[in-house]
């Protein structure tokens, strides 16, 4: 149940706001901020859904309110998004003249404004006026994972919500849930903590050919069948399109190396590439501790490097000239 998803992800923050109804402490702004892909628009259709549910049992899931409010059709939530990544002022305008018509339904009304980070001066001061005269059945929900670039009049009237970011287990099991294969769900849940991000890593065209690619690479160094850097050289074409293709490949490639440093110290239940167990046991046989920790470095290092001026092309085949050398 998506309910269920967003206790899960972000617990602390569910906690508070169904604290804050059960105490009637409600406040009339609130600022959901935290990371791309924390579930913070979720989360504010789910407080819209505990504060309009008919039922005792609140969120429901199944009366007409939240089934309207979850297919973005209740008359009594109105959600502004970014026009062009911009929210303009007409919109603000259009919000507040929508607010001031008497409701068609009782209760309250809630407006959610995704990315507040995006809204430009003129619908700033204008929303400004709408936080500045609050109406006691009126609450606001803000988002924004960059809360430096709201104004401070708009923080100060509101209630900041911090997201944390969204675990790597939970990111998986999304993965898995949306039928992506084991290893895909398991490589990109250490990559990344936005579960937006996540999806559009797995889903991306190249993903599945860098991770065969890794695990060439390191075929190749526990079998020696070939030189590492020739082999590099005639199928890397899909890796040097995009510096982010680089950098997710290297992303993998470290994914990996931190499994053979797992399997040398014995903690394999950290192992993410565990259908490759016997070529990891190669590889650990020949090599220390030490050594695979100082690769690993080599390739955290360059992944730092790569936002400045270099040649990317001769700076992998450097890094792989040393994780073959003997």
């Amino acid at each position: 149940m998506a309910f269920d998803k967003i206790k899960e992800a972000q617990p602390k923050v569910v906690k508070l706001l169904e604290n804050s109804i059960k105490m009637n402490r409600l406040s009339h702004a609130y600022l959901f901020e935290g990371e791309a892909g924390t579930k913070k628009f979720e989360t504010a259709i789910y407080f819209a859904q505990l504060l309009l549910c008919k039922n005792e049992e609140k969120p429901c899931g199944i009366c007409s309110n939240c089934k309207r409010i979850k297919n973005m059709i209740h008359p009594n939530v109105y959600i502004v998004e970014p026009d062009n990544n911009i929210i303009r002022k007409k919109q603000i305008v259009e919000l507040q003249n929508e607010f001031a018509k008497t409701s068609v339904e009782p209760g309250k009304k809630i407006y959610i404004i995704k990315n507040i980070d995006q809204i430009n001066v003129q619908a700033a001061n204008s929303l400004l006026k709408f936080l500045e005269e609050p109406h006691p059945n009126i609450h606001a929900i803000l988002t924004s994972s960059n809360i430096q670039k709201i104004l401070p009049t708009i923080i100060s009237r509101s209630q900041v919500v911090q997201f944390s970011s969204v675990s790597n287990e939970i990111i998986e099991i999304e993965l898995l849930e949306m039928g992506y294969p084991e290893l895909s769900a398991k490589i990109v849940s250490r990559l990344t903590n936005s579960a937006n991000e996540a999806v559009e890593i797995a889903s991306s065209d190249f993903f599945l050919d860098l991770v065969e690619k890794v695990k060439d690479i390191n075929n190749i160094l526990a079998t020696k069948e070939e030189p590492l850097v020739i082999y590099f050289n005639e199928n890397s074409s899909i890796i040097f399109q995009d510096k982010e293709i680089i950098k997710l490949f290297l992303q993998i490639l470290i994914t990996y190396q931190k499994d053979l440093i797992y399997h040398k110290i014995e903690n394999y239940s950290k192992i993410v590439f565990k259908e490759e167990l016997n070529t990891i046991n190669d590889i650990t046989k020949t090599k220390t501790k030490n050594r695979l920790i100082d690769e690993l470095e080599d390739m955290l290092n360059l992944t730092s490097r790569l936002n400045s001026y270099i040649n990317e092309r001769l700076a992998l085949d450097n890094l792989l000239l040393r994780l073959e050398r003997r």
